[in-house]
């Protein structure tokens, strides 16, 4: 039912790519050192790897996960209505 990946709803961004384009022009405008950036990027990449795993032992494989959520956004945007 889609309840597992819930996380991965924001309802309150109408727009999910207009809020990340203005996030990584708000990010790139941050005067940070080199170390800083690498730093944000491992953060990053410990994150990605996070969320892989708790998709992974939602479903028991991050493939199933990342269709099963794919699936529940379209029927949220009523984009395939018949997996209603």
């Amino acid at each position: 039912n889609g309840d597992g990946t819930a996380f991965y709803n924001f309802e309150d961004i109408p727009s999910a790519k207009d809020f990340i384009t203005l996030w990584y022009s708000s990010l790139n405008e941050l005067d940070l050192t080199q170390q800083q950036k690498e730093e944000i990027v491992d953060e990053a990449n410990l994150v990605f790897a996070l969320n892989i795993d708790v998709l992974q032992e939602l479903s028991g494989s991050p493939l199933k996960a990342m269709m099963m959520l794919a699936v529940n956004s379209l029927k949220e945007k009523r984009l395939w209505p018949f997996l209603s």
